[in-house]
């Protein structure tokens, strides 16, 4: 497939090319997070003051697809206490995790694909202040000529904006394919901006559902370079 892919290939991170499981429910992530924080936090307050601050934050952003940093939300929170914020959120993000891993062969699909010549530029839905430091960890940080975070934008897939920043990295529908595992998210939003795409099912995609006539599932990650 490698020689019909268009110059540039949009891929979604989470449950496309990385595996992952997160709970924020477990109890015991909120006493060590409150414990690392201290005074006046707790579990249950700390929960609340999160939750809260989250809910807040989706309402102002007004849009129905908009995206709030929720660093800012953190950030308030421990700016009662004077607990470094990246510490804190990291804390946070690494006692929730319980599986964080590339897929097998993304790092050797997406080296073969930038040895062939084309542009890739990571599109996700995701908290920059938890996305940027895992793709260091995962060893994905410079494997993209072009990250675009939902949290840094201000907007989600699947809306029509978010597709739209890709004008600003000089990239056209015309000159794109879009690889995911969310029929709505990545498939049929970019459908609707003129761009196809490449379906990819995986454990973390949401029940399947019609795709687009501009897309095409795959098996596999190995499939863009055979």
């Amino acid at each position: 497939m490698r020689s019909a892919l268009p110059p540039v290939v949009v891929f979604d991170l989470y449950g496309t090319l990385v595996d992952i499981h997160t709970d924020e429910a477990d109890p015991l992530l909120w006493q060590e997070t409150a414990a690392c924080l201290g005074r006046p936090w707790d579990a249950l307050a700390l929960r609340r003051a999160v939750d809260r601050g989250t809910r807040e934050a989706f309402l102002a952003a007004g849009d129905e697809f908009g995206e709030p940093d929720l660093a800012r939300v953190w950030q308030r929170l421990t700016g009662l206490t004077g607990a470094p914020l990246r510490q804190v959120l990291w804390f946070f993000r690494e006692r929730s995790t319980h599986v964080l891993r590339c897929f097998p062969d993304a790092r050797q699909v997406l080296a073969a694909l930038r040895a062939s010549g084309r542009r890739l530029i990571l599109l996700s839905n995701a908290q920059a202040c938890w996305t940027r430091p895992e793709l260091r960890l995962l060893g994905l940080a410079d494997a993209f000529d072009g990250i675009l975070l939902s949290s840094e934008v201000g907007v989600r897939k699947p809306s029509p904006a978010f597709y739209g920043t890709l004008g600003a990295l000089g990239v056209s529908p015309s000159e794109c394919v879009m690889v995911g595992n969310d029929a709505q998210c990545d498939c049929w939003g970019a459908h609707r901006c003129g761009i196809p795409s490449l379906y990819l099912h995986t454990r973390q995609s949401p029940p399947r559902t019609a795709l687009p006539p501009d897309c095409r599932e795959i098996g596999g990650l190995s499939e863009l370079v055979e």
